[in-house]
């Protein structure tokens, strides 16, 4: 008799992904140095060092759309599904590992946009994150009991269609910023703007 794995709630799966994407987006903000104003400073000092505050905001601005793009398309994968497995949660977690390295290169961003390794980092971290989540739902794919009843075909195929181009575009973006680290900035730009284009969970009535 073959083995099977026991089924898994999502709610478990759901509530630790929320609270580590959520100790993710605290720890980036963590990394925006508030200067110290002196009694003494004039007006432009002042303002000068508010400032300094600039690109590094700007760069956790962008980390943190990209973390919200993340868990709301991982919020609703989790919609699609019955139930997980035991290889779910290890898929899970690969993707959260690489979640959590995303602060890194969002420092090297707000210190330094112009330089192109800080743009092949911060390319590289974020073609992982979109791989690993590719991987995920490649694995729901193979085993489609996982997926709620009835679930369009249409959907999955457009959802893995999406995927795969915003993994391509970010794996581009890494050897891009050696031309011009613009066209990297571009992509980073571009694809959560196409993620905010909403896509809705469509069932089949045929279960086609």
């Amino acid at each position: 008799m073959k083995n099977k794995q026991l089924p898994i709630p999502l709610g478990r799966i759901e509530s630790f992904s929320d609270g580590v994407i959520a100790i993710i987006i605290t720890l980036m903000i963590f990394q925006i140095k508030v200067p110290t104003i002196d009694s003494a400073a004039t007006s432009n000092v002042i303002w000068t060092q508010i400032y300094s505050m600039f690109q590094p905001f700007v760069a956790y601005l962008l980390s943190f759309v990209m973390v919200g793009v993340l868990w709301v398309n991982h919020h609703q994968f989790l919609r699609q599904l019955k139930h997980a497995d035991r290889n779910l949660l290890w898929h899970n977690l690969h993707l959260l590992f690489w979640m959590c390295i995303l602060p890194i290169p969002t420092n090297f961003l707000g210190q330094d946009f112009k330089k192109p390794e800080v743009t092949a980092l911060y390319g590289f971290v974020m073609f992982m994150c979109a791989f690993a989540f590719a991987l995920m739902r490649e694995y729901v794919n193979r085993h489609p009991h996982l997926f709620i009843d009835n679930l369009s075909v249409e959907l999955r195929a457009k959802q893995r269609k999406k995927l795969i181009t915003s993994a391509s575009l970010y794996l581009i973006s890494i050897f891009a910023g050696y031309i011009s680290i613009y066209i990297s900035l571009f992509i980073f730009v571009l694809i959560p703007a196409v993620y905010f284009v909403p896509t809705n969970i469509i069932v089949s009535e045929r279960g086609e």
